[in-house]
């Protein structure tokens, strides 16, 4: 080591050589070692004393150069060394002498002295250096020796700091560990300098070298004092501190006051750190730091609950916000929790940077919060029907629009706090996106088994509902010559149903149930006189079904939606046949009284459920036949048009049948008071039609004409279940009472008689009837005969049927994909073909063990591929 602000000097003798026995320093007999110490030492001496102002530098070096030049060089270095040792043993009693005791600026001064001799010393040994430049050059060099001023420095420590089992360094250490806790503390120090440069002079304390083996090679280590005796003491005393500051806070058992404290005192620490502390050694308290204050404590603090603000209580404002639907959660209002939410990430990024322990706990929270905001929705339905005297359903549309809506605003919610709070996060925002998938395809989130989560029959009923309303909302908006609102409304829904569909698993089951309701859209829709409802279409002139199933094709991809397309092509179909009826129709029967909108489906495509029964309904029924009985009213209109269906030859190959399930009927009917126009199902006016006019024409009002439920159910072959609810619609709702019900009561019997209400009226001359739901027709189970009671609702069996093509579906996708899978690999173990399949089809479903099983074993029956004839696991394509 060379001495701060030396020069390297090239070293050279004396000009001349000087004669022998002239009585120069240069003789044999005239270098006496004892004498040329005596000038040396004292020389030594007053440079200590920083009296050099009368000192010959050059003569000062001569005499060290004879004496290493004649081989007095060990003596020399041994003498300097002696010399120097007893001057710093006389500075450390000094030092010592000077206790501080516990009066701070006592103790200022210590450090401030400390500082002093240190710095003195290394001003002497730089003087002391340049006089032994030549022992430095010739001796230490060829002796593998310490350069002097670096023996000085290990002096230093050995003579002054470590001495006496270290007294001097432990008083100091342990002054600038009581000045540093006092600065974390929040006091303010003097001695900031005296510290640093304290701790500066330990860095330059050399230790023994070491030897330590890297890569087979011996590697010299130069550890240092403040290496062997400071670093490993701070990090103790770092330690302690930390443990108690941690623990102070933890018992307030205030989450927010935690997160507050510990994140300004982290940020603080790491400032000292970086002004007292070297780079080596900073890492390692930072480490520390975190490891006591935050990954031992704060799942702890997280978990407190919300009356000490843990994590819990910061997220509590969401489920509030999602109830009340009135602020995002970045209002003002919230912004502590908002701060604390942020410190909550910034500490835990500091020891994982994938945050795994927040993920864990948000996605705890998400379900417990998300389950609380749908007990509180089915809560509320249920306290409405009970006031209502209505039954509860999961799958009702208001329920279903206030649980989908509920959910994407919850989702909206924790993304404004993952935005907000969370530096938007792309892997925390993931997890959000997982927890609320999960909540969403939880079946039963509440206690009662009975209310059942069916997500993708539910988003479904959503769009149905929605599609519904935009229709009508942009049919007005249309009268008024504005669709801008509704337009707006229809992008809104859109981007909703689009997010929320993504979060469901199982989106095979979405597309049959949305197939579904896209028929019964289709068949109980009121078409206009254009063959197209005015309210269907956006600002853009677009078909709204057309444009909700591009967006569904561009989520789940046209080929899924292949029914739904081709259904969507039989109602074009159905529009313009509508049109070429009618152009026939007012060419070759003028005049007729009874007008038909068609709906023509193909019955290999649309929903089983709605057509497994089609050929009971046969314009060949009567009276006698144990089918449905059409009205003679519409034989006639309905054989006409067959005509027209055959004529030409393009339908000849196809089949025609007629169903009344569907649809809507218009009749015009002349009370007393007033005559109505009035859309009720095909069944009520088959019902109506049955108290109709003879042909006598005689008014049936007159005629006061009665039929019983039994006459009712001979004259038109209605099916028991769907009876009653007609009924049901037109003798017992208060606003649709057109018949009079005897006696009046809410349940359909046997035994009960109906006839024409001549005191109908309503305020409105065009007057809709509404089908009642299946639930509400059911009747008491004590009024039910036992085999009533086992009878399946016309629900439960749609509900089959829609699962039954679910499973289906899933069969030839799951055989479609094992065979692509063989057909790429051409052999493939079992455990690799079930992952291969799991991964191709979980955008579509998770489709279960058994089934994988079963579809495999069904792929090896129809020889599509065999096991291996050694190895069972093994699966070979045949191609």
């Amino acid at each position: 080591m060379l001495p701060a602000g030396s020069r390297r000097s090239k070293i050279r003798p004396p000009r001349r050589p000087l004669a022998v026995g002239s009585g120069s320093d240069m003789s044999d007999s005239a270098v006496d070692f004892d004498k040329s110490w005596a000038v040396l030492s004292h020389a030594i001496s007053q440079i200590q004393s920083k009296n050099v102002s009368n000192l010959s530098y050059e003569q000062l070096y001569r005499k060290a150069y004879a004496l290493v030049l004649r081989k007095f060089g060990s003596r020399l270095y041994d003498n300097v060394a002696q010399i120097v040792s007893r001057h710093l043993l006389e500075k450390r009693e000094e030092l010592l002498s000077l206790d501080p005791g516990n009066v701070l600026i006592d103790r200022e001064d210590f450090l401030k002295r400390a500082l002093n001799v240190w710095e003195d010393h290394l001003k002497a040994m730089k003087f002391i250096s340049d006089v032994l430049m030549y022992l430095n050059r010739v001796y230490v060099k060829e002796n593998k020796k310490m350069l002097i001023y670096d023996l000085g420095i290990q002096l230093f420590k050995d003579m002054v700091i470590l001495y006496n089992d270290n007294e001097l360094g432990s008083r100091l250490i342990g002054i600038i560990f009581d000045e540093l806790t006092r600065c974390r503390d929040g006091e303010l120090i003097t001695t900031k300098s005296h510290v640093i440069s304290l701790i500066g002079m330990f860095e330059q304390l050399p230790e023994t070298p070491s030897h330590v083996t890297v890569a087979g090679k011996d590697v010299q280590f130069n550890e240092t004092y403040y290496m062997k005796y400071y670093e490993p003491s701070f990090l103790s005393v770092s330690e302690t501190y930390f443990n108690k500051f941690s623990l102070e806070l933890v018992g307030r058992k205030d989450g927010s006051v935690y997160l507050h404290e510990a994140s300004t005192f982290i940020l603080a620490e790491e400032d000292r750190l970086a002004t007292f502390v070297p780079e080596t050694t900073a890492p390692k308290v930072i480490d520390l730091m975190n490891n006591i204050i935050i990954k031992d404590k704060i799942e702890a603090i997280m978990d407190l609950p919300s009356e000490s603000h843990g994590l819990a209580y910061l997220l509590e404002p969401v489920v509030g916000n999602v109830l009340e639907r009135k602020m995002t959660f970045s209002d003002q209002s919230l912004g502590q929790q908002v701060l604390d939410l942020n410190a909550v990430y910034k500490l835990i990024l500091r020891i994982d940077p994938e945050v795994t322990i927040l993920k864990r706990r948000l996605r705890d929270i998400i379900f417990k919060q998300g389950t609380s905001i749908l007990t509180h929705l089915r809560n509320k339905m249920a306290s409405d029907s009970a006031n209502n005297k209505k039954s509860v359903s999961t799958s009702h549309p208001t329920f279903t629009v206030n649980w989908v809506e509920s959910i994407l605003e919850f989702q909206n919610q924790y993304a404004s706090i993952v935005a907000a709070s969370f530096s938007g996060d792309p892997s925390v925002e993931q997890c959000v996106a997982l927890a609320v998938r999960d909540l969403v395809n939880n079946p039963s989130p509440f206690s009662d088994p009975s209310f059942k989560i069916n997500a993708p029959e539910l988003l479904s009923i959503y769009m149905d509902h929605n599609i519904k309303q935009l229709s009508k909302s942009s049919g007005q908006a249309k009268l008024s010559e504005s669709n801008g609102d509704s337009a707006d409304q229809t992008e809104q829904f859109v981007t909703k149903f689009r997010y929320f569909l993504r979060a469901i698993k199982d989106k095979d089951a979405f597309e049959v149930h949305y197939a579904n309701h896209f028929a019964r859209r289709f068949l109980n829709a009121k078409e206009s006189s254009q063959g197209r409802n005015a309210s269907s279409t956006n600002k853009l002139g677009v078909d709204l079904e057309d444009y909700v199933l591009s967006k569904l094709g561009e989520e789940t991809g046209s080929s899924s939606l292949e029914k739904v397309i081709k259904m969507n092509k039989d109602i074009r179909l159905s529009r313009e046949l509508t049109q070429d009826w009618k152009n026939y129709s007012s060419n070759n029967r003028p005049g007729t009284s009874i007008d038909l909108e068609l709906k023509i489906c193909n019955v290999s495509e649309w929903p089983k459920s709605m057509t497994k029964d089609y050929k009971r309904f046969s314009t060949a029924g009567d009276a006698d036949s144990l089918g449905f009985v059409w009205p003679t009213q519409m034989r006639t209109i309905m054989g006409s048009f067959e005509h027209f269906w055959h004529s030409g030859k393009k339908n000849d190959n196809k089949s025609l049948y007629w169903s009344p399930k569907f649809g809507s009927v218009d009749m015009r009917i002349t009370y007393p008071s007033k005559t109505y126009e009035i859309n009720m199902s095909v069944y009520a006016a088959v019902i109506m039609l049955a108290f109709a006019p003879g042909s006598d024409g005689s008014n049936p009002f007159d005629d006061d004409r009665q039929l019983t439920y039994s006459d009712i159910k001979e004259l038109t072959g209605i099916p028991d279940n769907d009876l009653k609810r007609q009924l049901q619609s037109i003798a017992v709702a208060p606003r649709s009472r057109l018949l009079v019900k005897i006696p009046m009561s809410k349940d359909v019997k046997n035994d009960d008689t109906f006839r024409l209400n001549s005191n109908f009226k309503s305020p409105s001359v065009k007057v809709k009837v509404l089908t009642v739901s299946a639930a509400s027709s059911v009747a008491p189970a004590k009024s039910k005969s036992a085999s009533e009671g086992k009878e399946k609702s016309a629900k439960d069996e749609e509900m089959e049927d829609i699962q039954s093509s679910i499973v289906e579906g899933r069969k030839f996708e799951l055989n479609a994909a094992i065979v692509r899978i063989l057909k790429s690999r051409q052999q493939i173990h079992h455990n690799d073909l079930i992952a291969e399949i799991v991964k191709q089809l979980s955008n579509r479903f998770q489709p279960s063990t058994i089934m994988m099983k079963q579809r495999i074993e069904d792929l090896i029956d129809k020889e599509y591929l065999r096991r291996d004839s050694e190895e069972r696991n093994l699966y070979h394509y045949v191609a």
